[in-house]
């Protein structure tokens, strides 16, 4: 799941993650994706997430997620990546931090790797 606000990168990385072979979902913010999350039959596997978003941003949807117990792999990118937001955002549970800018390809990588390592396929949500 790409969980965004800005519609025209959410799209972007929707698009590239689906020509790679994903299946791709979307959400705005961080409530659209606990919501879509929740739906029985949307289970993700991944999310990457944008740190700062309105009514709900990506830290504060890694606290929800791991409170209900969530083992969602949580990937976060951020264009106002510092240690401090990067050690915050992993002792709330992210397991991956990317900082903008960076190249498609790196994204792609960490998602492929993912799947390869914990997953054994690329074919997931």
């Amino acid at each position: 799941m790409i969980v965004e606000d800005d519609p025209a990168i959410r799209r972007l990385y929707s698009f590239l993650l689906t020509n790679s072979g994903y299946n791709v979902l979307e959400a705005e913010d961080g409530l659209e994706a606990l919501e879509r999350y929740d739906q029985e039959d949307s289970k993700c596997d991944l999310i990457i997430t944008d740190m700062n978003m309105p009514r709900m941003g990506g830290m504060e949807l890694v606290k929800e997620l791991r409170k209900r117990s969530s083992e969602v792999y949580v990937i976060m990118v951020t264009a106002y990546g510092t240690p401090d937001t990067e050690r915050l955002a992993r002792s709330l549970g992210a397991n991956e931090y990317i900082a903008k800018p960076f190249d498609f390809e790196e994204l792609e990588a960490r998602v492929r790797l993912y799947f390869e390592q914990f997953k054994g396929t690329q074919q997931a949500k």
